[in-house]
């Protein structure tokens, strides 16, 4: 199809050749340029030619007086690209000086110069010149976007802590106006300076501005969040952040835990205990599990009762199993709360679990056993290797001397000589 379009356009040319051809023989004009005394007579064609052949002559000639400049300039750009690669492979690699020395270069071309004095800015900031920096942020701030240097410095104040500073920086701009990475860093300082209640309503441009995706900016909204909840000045102002969170805000594990632990500091421990419960009734948390079994125990119900019956379908948890020896020892049950604990520690349990043990027999006045446990767990959260016996490792110690408890269809627990054997 393309060839047959060009076909008929060569025609058409022709055609058209031809009839301007007619034109010219039948009339070619008359051109007369007269001037002091001088005088060109030609047809109009040739005078036409001749117009053209001039302007690609005059064309020439202004391209060769240009080259020389355009050569320099395109050789500046060059240079200034390569400087600018350089150095930002040698921020990645950690070479401060040198880094900060091809950026300047890479700076000195305009259409380069934003991104690198940014960069310079930053390596001098990773080099500790404060000053360099400073100089470096302002010329850029001249050149550019002065938000973009702005991102820079919160960068800066971020890394020694300051989270006055970098809200100080950014409450003047509309969020608007704030890039995404600025508006990540505005969030968390408001959450650090006791503001997490401004950062909740900036959540949906957080959300907006993709800077955190998935996991990640779950991760942040739980953190505002919690943090808001936390900072609840009374009662109303925590119910009222509550109510205004979706449901799946209120099944995550640290939203809630936040939640019910200010609603124990605000007197209102049963809406807490509460939350926790109807969060692990839907969405199973071992780290919400371990929360409940340090809130204040409930008039409604016995929370051992409540545990137990979670023990059904979370037979081997570890959490779960600290927790319900938390319990049992708040109770004073103590050979139920060290078999709990025993079973835990048989399923992987760590430093907690140990730590638990020992409040047990310190609680029994067994002072040798619990300063045995509260080594052990001073010892895993040093990180050093626990074991009972040489050769063999604690999980197989414990595994050894704990009874896991067995239960029937219905949950009701069965005596060992009661358990079904296994097919």
């Amino acid at each position: 199809m393309r060839r047959l379009f060009g076909l008929i356009l060569l025609l058409a040319l022709a055609l058209l050749g031809a009839w301007l051809w007619r034109v010219v023989v039948a009339d070619p004009g008359y051109v007369q340029i007269a001037l002091r005394g001088y005088s060109i007579e030609t047809t109009l064609v040739v005078a036409l030619l001749a117009l053209f052949i001039g302007a690609v002559a005059l064309w020439l000639l202004l391209g060769l007086l240009r080259f020389p400049f355009r050569f320099w300039r395109h050789r500046r750009t060059r240079v200034a690209r390569e400087c600018l690669a350089g150095g930002l492979v040698a921020l990645h690699e950690g070479r401060w000086r040198r880094a900060e020395s091809l950026l300047v270069r890479a700076s000195r071309d305009p259409g380069h110069r934003l991104p690198a004095l940014l960069g310079a800015a930053r390596a001098a900031q990773a080099r500790g010149d404060a000053a360099a920096a400073g100089e470096l942020l302002a010329s850029a701030a001249e050149h550019g976007d002065p938000v973009d240097a702005a991102l820079l410095i919160a960068r800066q104040h971020k890394q020694q802590g300051d989270a006055a500073a970098i809200t100080a920086l950014f409450d003047p701009l509309p969020v608007a106006a704030l890039p995404p990475r600025a508006l990540e860093i505005h969030l968390g300082a408001l959450v650090d300076t006791g503001r997490a209640r401004e950062a909740v309503l900036l959540l949906p441009a957080l959300h907006a501005s993709h800077v955190a995706e998935g996991p990640a900016l779950q991760r942040q909204e739980a953190r505002i969040l919690s943090a808001a909840l936390q900072q609840a000045g009374d009662e109303a102002e925590l119910s009222r952040l509550w109510s205004s969170l979706s449901r799946g805000q209120k099944s995550d594990p640290q939203v809630v835990a936040a939640y019910a632990r200010r609603a124990v500091a605000l007197g209102q421990a049963e809406a807490g205990i509460a939350a926790v419960e109807k969060t692990l009734r839907r969405h199973w948390s071992p780290e919400l599990v371990a929360i409940y079994g340090a809130l204040p125990r409930s008039g409604r119900h016995s929370p051992l009762k409540m545990a137990e019956a979670w023990l059904v379908d979370h037979p081997q948890d570890p959490a779960l199993l600290v927790t319900l020896g938390q319990l049992c020892r708040h109770e004073q049950i103590w050979g139920k709360a060290e078999a709990y604990l025993q079973q835990a520690l048989a399923h992987g349990a760590g430093a907690e679990a140990w730590e638990e043990l020992g409040h047990v027999h310190a609680a029994q006045h067994d002072d040798a056993r619990a300063r045995t446990a509260y080594a052990r767990a001073l010892a895993i959260q040093r990180g050093e290797p626990v074991s009972l016996l040489p050769g063999r490792s604690l999980r197989e110690e414990i595994a050894g001397s704990a009874e896991l408890e067995s239960r029937s269809s219905m949950g009701v627990p069965l005596l060992p000589h009661e358990a079904d054997p296994l097919p």
